[in-house]
């Protein structure tokens, strides 16, 4: 194989590759002989079709397949050899078999410009304090307590109130006929949770068991079910049975049903959690500032199609939060120029961020060791549910893989620059700063 580059721009390079003639050979000699195999043409004994017969009736289709199949196996060896990083997939523009036997394609690449960063170490950001108070731990207490509170039936005549839990069965009416896929039975509200509708637990509250009680909510245009959106809708609702919570003592036996031998060891245990989440909070904002800092340091150039590309992401993105919502949307509305042209400066700002860190870890030296990539097929492999082996030998150069890996560098960098950071603590209030060298 034969690789040659084309610079077309700083931004895009065109890739010549050259298959030799005698492998071509040896593959068409391969294809035509299967297909005399199998070809029933009129005149002609199965097996004993000459081949000009043959590429005269199958020549374009047995051409295009054995094309198609070099690009797939080369084109990922080619692009390792001309040294070159595609930021989106290439387009092939050209594909020819030569009269000397040769095969040969070309196509564009659109690859990050050339450039260095400078100043990304000892950037100055600002870091909140962490601190976990001791109402912040009663909160996680009494979550504990809530989650292994019992329910115990009011015996007595009164009325509901704000945490109660209310069997219920209750029909809902929509423009004057039963809605059948929300009658229910036997359903239990945890009046104040409001899971039904905002206002539905309202308007239990002062009844009592045996009641039965009507009332109307209007379902916005965003209801998740079609039938009731933007409707108002009726319910008659017949009130069974009266539960309320009975909440757990905090003390070591609590503390034993979570796994711990003490309430002292459980709220060590919570404090200790809640500072490493507010440590990842505040490192998060550290980097935010960091990465923030450094696009605005470099502005790269960068091709239409690689922007375009991630505003495609990007817009897939905010799609799939809709459907996983339940809301279905019309993804045609996004492609308006006007809301592309929205995402824009989103997509760029991405991309520079991907290129910056990338170029930062190669002037840092910065690489993955052996257990972290052997890490990575691991997680790999836990969460496709195959053998490590296997990953390893199948899914080496797949993109899944391939980016894993640079977001674990990415990782690696950000470290770096963080605890190279000029660091000024601030108080939640803004006073008070302090400055100090990570």
């Amino acid at each position: 194989m034969n690789v040659s580059v084309v610079d077309l721009s700083n931004t895009q390079k065109q890739v010549h590759v050259e298959i030799p003639a005698a492998k071509v050979q040896k593959e068409l000699d391969t294809r035509y002989r299967d297909l005399a195999k199998q070809a029933r043409i009129k005149g002609f004994r199965p097996g004993k079709v000459p081949r000009n017969i043959l590429k005269s009736y199958y020549g374009k289709n047995v051409e295009h397949e054995v094309s198609s199949q070099f690009i797939q196996e080369t084109f990922n060896d080619a692009l390792r050899e001309a040294d070159l990083h595609p930021l989106v997939e290439a387009d092939v523009n050209e594909t020819r078999f030569e009269d000397n036997g040769t095969f040969v394609y070309t196509a564009v690449v659109d690859v990050a410009p050339p450039f260095e960063v400078e100043g990304y170490k000892g950037l100055e950001i600002t870091k909140s304090p962490v601190s976990v108070s001791d109402d912040q731990i009663q909160t996680e207490l009494e979550r504990i307590r809530e989650q292994n509170a019992q329910l115990r039936t009011v015996d007595t005549d009164r009325p509901i109130q704000e945490g109660d839990a209310v069997l219920t069965d209750f029909v809902p009416t929509v423009d004057g006929s039963v809605f059948e896929k929300g009658k229910t039975s036997d359903f239990m509200v945890e009046v104040g949770k409001k899971a039904l509708h905002p206002e539905f637990d309202g308007h239990l509250i002062g009844h009592r068991v045996g009641e039965t009680l009507s009332f109307d909510l209007d379902y916005p245009e965003d209801a998740t079910m079609p039938e009731i959106k933007g409707k108002r809708v009726h319910f008659e609702v017949q009130i069974r049975e009266l539960k309320e919570k009975e909440l757990p003592e905090l003390n070591d036996e609590l503390a034993q049903t979570v796994k711990f031998d003490t309430l002292e060891a459980l709220k060590e245990n919570i404090r200790e959690r809640l500072v490493k989440q507010q440590e990842e909070r505040v490192s998060m904002a550290a980097r935010q500032q960091i990465i923030d800092q450094l696009v605005g340091k470099v502005q790269l150039d960068l091709s239409d199609k690689v922007i375009d590309r991630e505003v495609d992401r990007l817009i897939d993105l905010l799609l799939n939060q809709f459907e996983s919502q339940g809301l279905k949307i019309d993804g045609s509305k996004f492609s308006t120029p006007e809301i592309r042209g929205e995402y824009r400066p989103q997509a760029i700002k991405n991309i520079s961020q991907r290129l910056i860190l990338v170029q930062i870890a190669r002037q840092e030296g910065i690489e993955l060791t052996e257990e972290e990539v052997d890490e990575i097929y691991r997680q790999i492999a836990l969460y496709a549910r195959m053998d490590v082996e296997k990953v390893k030998a199948e899914f080496a150069d797949s993109p899944l893989v391939e980016q894993s890996k640079e977001s674990k560098v990415q990782d690696k960098v950000l470290k770096l620059l963080e605890e190279s950071a000029v660091s000024k603590e601030v108080s939640p209030t803004g006073s008070d700063p302090t400055t100090d060298q990570e």
